[in-house]
């Protein structure tokens, strides 16, 4: 399993094996004060061969401050039944959302989203943000 697109962004959602994003490339959270919500989705697109699509396949996908410390955690699991859409050996893309708009961030700084495909820890695809108060107008 390979991811083939990871974003975080305002919205996404999964219909029909489409997937649907809405202000994608986020990498700055203003807030009036912290604690504050996050607000952001991550949307993934992950690539499988049609063998790994066919059997269950984990994701466990993080939220760490500067230091490492996880803050929240959340781990999918999904199969793919295919249909007769796909050719023989077809790579199997399989669109894959986490909503983290209610998670509180603590404090103002930096912060990364690691997804770990497979469970897998070593080597974590990691999206890096930072959270800042916004300045008054």
């Amino acid at each position: 399993m390979d991811i083939r697109v990871a974003t975080l962004c305002d919205f996404a959602q999964v219909r029909e094996g489409l997937l649907f994003v809405s202000s994608a490339g986020i990498t700055r959270v203003y807030r009036e004060s912290f604690p504050a919500p996050i607000g952001v989705m991550l949307a993934l697109v992950l690539e499988m061969s049609p063998v790994e699509a066919g059997i269950s396949n984990k994701i466990k996908v993080r939220v760490e401050d500067a230091d490492g410390l996880k803050l929240v955690e959340i781990l999918g699991e999904m199969q793919v039944k295919l249909g007769s859409g796909h050719d023989p050996g077809e790579m199997v893309h399989v669109p894959f959302v986490a909503d983290f708009r209610n998670m509180k961030l603590p404090n103002p700084g930096r912060y990364q989203v690691a997804i770990c495909p497979e469970v897998e820890e070593a080597n974590p695809v990691a999206l890096g943000f930072r959270a800042a108060v916004r300045n008054p107008a």
